[in-house]
């Protein structure tokens, strides 16, 4: 059982492995996978033909020593000749060479599974880029990139001994062979970020009413941001209890970040790309509705960006020198200094004209700004898209509050604002909502805010 355990654990899977020694395990796991890592650059870049079977060998070399205290090759060969030609060993050595079985049988039947392949992969590929880049293999690792997806395309345009070596792992079977090919194909992507280019259907668009400064607003908008100035406001509402909360002078997006703003980032950054977030940071939908990597839905380039996880928000807002608003700061900014239901007043039946939400938008997000703004400026604060603020999730206290940020550490992160496929009810700024910051969906986006205006 132990040698199924460690084979497990080198593939990434440890967590599942409800034992005390796990840990121990994966420790040891991590080891052999950098090395193995290490042992294929330093391959690819001594010019071997095959260095993915030269640092595969080495790594089942030292599986086998960690485990069974072997001190050269030649310990198994005895059991290697058994395997490949039916030989006998002596009795002193079937033990011994069932245990070498056992790790190689393991190893062969569940490797190369689609799943545990995955997990591995995503595990081990951040090491493999730090180590390419490292070693300034990045070209080198594009050729045998090619070669490989040659290989896998076209049976005969792969070696002899590649061909032994594919049919032997099964890896002409359809699910892993297209498995293996986006896996490659996006390996590239992330060697050489700076030939992703957007799309050319994907222009940047003309002024719109988020970065076009309305008559009379003066030094209350800058660029796409507005002035919120500092003061009071009666936070909460709904199920929630009210109470007055002072809040300081900051600045906030006029409208939600769109498609195009985020791909614009992306397209310099690719930490963010769909292919490369990492999978720790959201749910498995990150950036869903998007087709490829810098390619988002044709057509929506100004509508919210969503299937974003808190993490993606707070990531791209920072990366731009701002931050996510906190609940305080995004609600009083919703209610652009009144203390009606809505930014508006009271009156349910003038909610068309300010947000999308299920009487209007039909079924999906829209444009932004396609409505009019609040007192300060601001779009879509009502509806479109909700919004993830910084702030963890806690019942609201009724005390009196300067900038409350929330509690200090929690489980669940705020939510704000109605989406298009929410009642209006769900669209009073005083609502709020939570869900793990790994959550991505439809109706969630963000916009970002700032202590000083934009440069």
């Amino acid at each position: 059982m132990k040698r199924l355990l460690i084979v497990a654990a080198w593939l990434g899977l440890g967590a599942l492995l409800a034992t005390a020694a796990t840990q121990n395990f994966l420790s040891m796991a991590m080891e052999y996978r950098d090395k193995a890592i290490r042992n294929f650059v330093n391959y690819l870049v001594a010019g071997e033909r095959y260095p993915m079977m030269h640092a595969l060998y080495e790594l089942r070399f030292d599986v086998l020593k960690g485990e069974m205290n072997i001190k050269n090759r030649a310990d198994t060969r005895e059991c290697a000749l058994r395997r490949t030609y039916g030989s006998e060993v002596p009795e002193e050595k079937q033990e011994f060479c069932a245990q070498y079985d056992l790790i190689i049988d393991f190893a062969r039947k569940h490797v190369m599974t689609v799943e545990l392949f995955e997990a591995a992969y995503l595990e081990t590929e951040p090491t493999l880029l730090g180590e390419i880049e490292r070693q300034k293999a990045r070209k080198l690792l594009r050729v045998w990139i090619r070669h490989k997806v040659n290989c896998l395309t076209d049976f005969y345009r792969c070696s002899r001994d590649e061909r032994k070596v594919l049919e032997r792992l099964g890896m002409f079977e359809p699910a892993k062979n297209s498995m293996l090919l986006m896996y490659l194909s996006n390996l590239e992507k992330k060697l050489f970020p700076e030939e992703q280019i957007l799309s050319e259907d994907f222009q940047e668009p003309a002024e719109t009413r988020c970065t076009l400064k309305p008559t009379g607003a003066q030094d209350a908008v800058s660029k796409d941001m507005a002035f919120v100035p500092a003061g009071e406001f009666m936070m909460g509402g709904g199920p929630e209890p009210i109470r007055e909360v002072k809040v300081d002078a900051f600045w906030i997006d006029r409208c939600e970040v769109t498609n195009y703003d985020y791909v614009r980032l992306a397209a310099q950054d690719p930490f963010l790309r769909k292919s490369t977030f990492p999978r720790k940071f959201h749910d498995g939908n990150y950036l869903s509705h998007w087709s490829d990597d810098l390619v988002p839905p044709f057509g929506q380039e100004l509508n919210p960006v969503v299937n974003v996880s808190w993490f993606a928000a707070r990531y791209y807002c920072n990366s731009i020198g701002k931050r996510l608003p906190s609940e305080a700061e995004w609600e009083k900014a919703a209610r652009g200094g009144s203390v009606s239901l809505y930014s508006f007043g009271d009156d349910v039946e003038f909610l068309r004209d300010y947000a999308w939400f299920s009487r209007n938008a039909f079924g999906s997000d829209r444009q932004v700004a396609g409505l009019l703004p609040n007192t300060l400026h601001l779009y879509d604060l009502h509806g479109n898209a909700q919004e993830w603020v910084y702030d963890w999730y806690a019942p609201r206290r009724t005390s009196t509050t300067d900038n409350p940020q929330g509690p200090i550490r929690g489980k669940y992160r705020v939510i704000k604002g109605g989406s298009w496929q929410d009642l209006p009810q769900d669209l009073e700024p005083g609502r709020r909502r939570d869900a793990l910051p790994n959550l991505t969906a439809s109706t969630l986006g963000f916009r970002c805010a700032s202590d000083t205006p934009p440069q």
